[in-house]
């Protein structure tokens, strides 16, 4: 059942991400649709989406904005924090039919589950990432059950495309990671490489995304929004070798050892998520959407990413410094590997 069968009023506060993207595309060729975008304006939008310029973390500009315009749906993906989630309850308030809420998968405690529905427990210990997107949810739910705020939450694994991949450890872009693989240098691999990972296509989180909005079975409820397949980190690593020509160069270091960096926030990265190995279950968005796909391998996306950044040579910048973050740290492991076998 769908909520009304008019034209939708649809805004989307974002909505040029690489998750948003896709699913502003797929809503601006889409004649039942009347979409608007709400962000800085830094990037451009498809034909048949309406920009509004606003600064979405200036309450009393985004309130004067909003004033002339009333919207059916509200979709927001750069929600990161309480205060914001309150800001968005007391301006949406009784005015849509529905609103959802981009969350992860980070707000679980992965401590105490392998295999994960929307039930398992959350406040991630490690992240507060997560931390503070589960404390976005729960304000959300309480103004739920308090007023009826017609709430949907969607929670994603790591979800990636364009000139973003499924990586463990890389600097400002994923390109850093490439650029190493190319120059025949190593690369780091939290871990043993061995633990699983869920890795979904922006393209495909689009397609199964869009079926939620306008849907009365999702109000009041949250959704795992994950490709099913998954993967080990090695296979990641192994298959972006094999597409750039490269025989692997891995050297694999404990996620706790690289949670000590004082140049990057590892532990939010590593301990509180990758270093899991996680099952997600889709049961429930499979019950309530019409059909749940994922075309988009992790084979293919590699092959997809590379061949978009070399549309985009602009994207492939030099990071000096990650690379000899990189140098130094795998020098003092091997060292330290040298005099664990030489005296154990």
């Amino acid at each position: 059942m769908i909520l009304n069968t008019k034209t939708l009023k649809v805004l989307l506060i974002g909505g040029t991400g690489t998750i948003s993207m896709p699913i502003c595309e797929k809503l601006a060729i889409d004649p039942s649709i009347d979409l608007y975008v709400l962000n800085r304006g830094h990037k451009p939008l498809p034909t048949g989406a309406t920009q509004i310029i606003c600064d979405f973390n200036d309450t009393e500009q985004l309130q004067d904005v909003l004033k002339q315009y009333s919207f059916d749906i509200v979709c927001n993906f750069i929600i990161y924090k309480p205060q914001q989630a309150i800001q968005q309850i007391e301006l949406f308030r009784g005015k849509i039919q529905q609103y959802i809420f981009i969350s992860t998968v980070a707000t679980y405690n992965h401590e105490t589950a392998i295999c994960i529905d929307e039930t398992q427990e959350q406040n991630n210990i490690y992240s507060q990432y997560g931390q503070d997107k589960t404390k976005c949810e729960q304000l959300f739910f309480k103004a739920y059950q308090q007023f009826g705020f017609p709430i949907t939450i969607v929670r994603p694994s790591q979800t990636y495309g364009y000139d973003r991949i499924p990586l463990s450890v890389k600097g400002k872009s994923c390109w850093s990671v490439v650029e190493r693989i190319l120059n025949d240098q190593p690369v780091i691999v939290h871990g043993d490489g061995k633990s699983t990972w869920h890795c979904t296509h922006t393209f495909d989180f689009a397609d199964n995304f869009i079926q939620l909005i306008n849907n009365e079975k999702t109000i009041g409820q949250a959704y795992h929004n994950i490709n099913p397949r998954f993967v080990t980190w090695d296979m990641i690593y192994h298959e972006l070798y094999r597409l750039l020509n490269k025989q692997p160069h891995i050297v694999h270091i404990p996620s706790d050892l690289l949670a000590m960096s004082q140049k990057y926030d590892h532990t939010t990265a590593f301990l509180g998520d990758k270093q899991y190995s996680c099952c997600y279950d889709m049961s429930k968005i499979k019950r309530d959407i019409d059909h749940f796909d994922h075309h988009i391998s992790i084979e293919k996306g590699l092959a997809m990413y590379l061949k978009y950044m070399d549309a985009h040579p602009e994207l492939k910048i030099k990071d000096d410094e990650y690379n000899e973050w990189c140098n130094h740290l795998i020098d003092i492991y091997h060292q330290v590997e040298k005099t664990v076998k030489d005296n154990l």
